[in-house]
């Protein structure tokens, strides 16, 4: 646990919010966001819970953040890798087989991020104010802006409309998927007493990445009509 005096200069100020939210990474890699709570994380710290709601006015709100940052990495990752892995002389359904096949791989590889995609919408955009609301929003629709213009440089069938639905409907799939293939310890103890259930069981890789692909290929469709 840190011992953290007054922060008295912007500088220290923005040590300890890198601080808070390094250290809510680090409980993410040890403990379910369902378990993640603003006491602990105040103690992890260092601070009261009082002084930590100084810098974030919620626990939701420090998970908000570092949802965003996490999507900001990710994004810039993919946008700037993911392009010269695809055959730009290949067809528009094995093109998009391709970028399916590469965003489903790179989502699977960083469970933070997925496990806060999945709590998003349901939790971690409750109990905050309008404005931690509005700053998430923006921050989400700049990084969706640069998917979806990654999607329109290697599936250039696709308009900007088409585009942006894409970019949109990929992070929803990410969150969706990624919450049933990761059952509470209930519906896993139902599948182990019960094998005839295991067909219910969604593989999150596998799954997202046939999703992707039908999606932009119904997509790449639509847009031929």
């Amino acid at each position: 646990m840190n011992t953290f005096q007054r922060a008295r200069t912007e500088e220290q100020r923005e040590v300890r919010r890198r601080t808070i939210l390094e250290t809510a990474a680090t409980m993410l890699s040890e403990m379910p966001v369902s378990a993640l709570s603003l006491n602990e994380l105040s103690r992890r710290v260092g601070l009261a819970k009082s002084n930590v709601m100084r810098y974030f006015e919620s626990r939701e709100a420090v998970l908000l953040e570092l949802l965003e940052s996490l999507t900001r990495d990710f994004l810039t990752e993919v946008v700037d890798q993911l392009p010269a892995c695809v055959d730009r002389a290949a067809s528009p359904t094995a093109r998009a087989e391709s970028v399916a096949s590469g965003l489903a791989s790179s989502f699977a590889s960083r469970r933070m991020l997925c496990e806060l995609l999945s709590a998003q919408a349901g939790i971690l955009e409750h109990n905050v104010s309008a404005e931690v609301a509005a700053r998430y929003k923006r921050g989400a629709h700049e990084g969706l802006a640069g998917l979806a213009a990654m999607l329109r440089e290697i599936l250039p069938e696709f308009g900007d409309r088409e585009a942006a639905e894409a970019a949109s409907m990929t992070i929803v799939l990410v969150g969706a998927l990624w919450t049933h293939s990761h059952p509470a310890t209930a519906v896993r103890d139902a599948y182990a007493n019960d094998p005839s259930l295991v067909f219910l069981r969604t593989p999150f890789a596998a799954t997202l990445e046939r999703s992707i692909t039908v999606y932009l290929i119904g997509l790449l469709t639509a847009s031929d009509r």
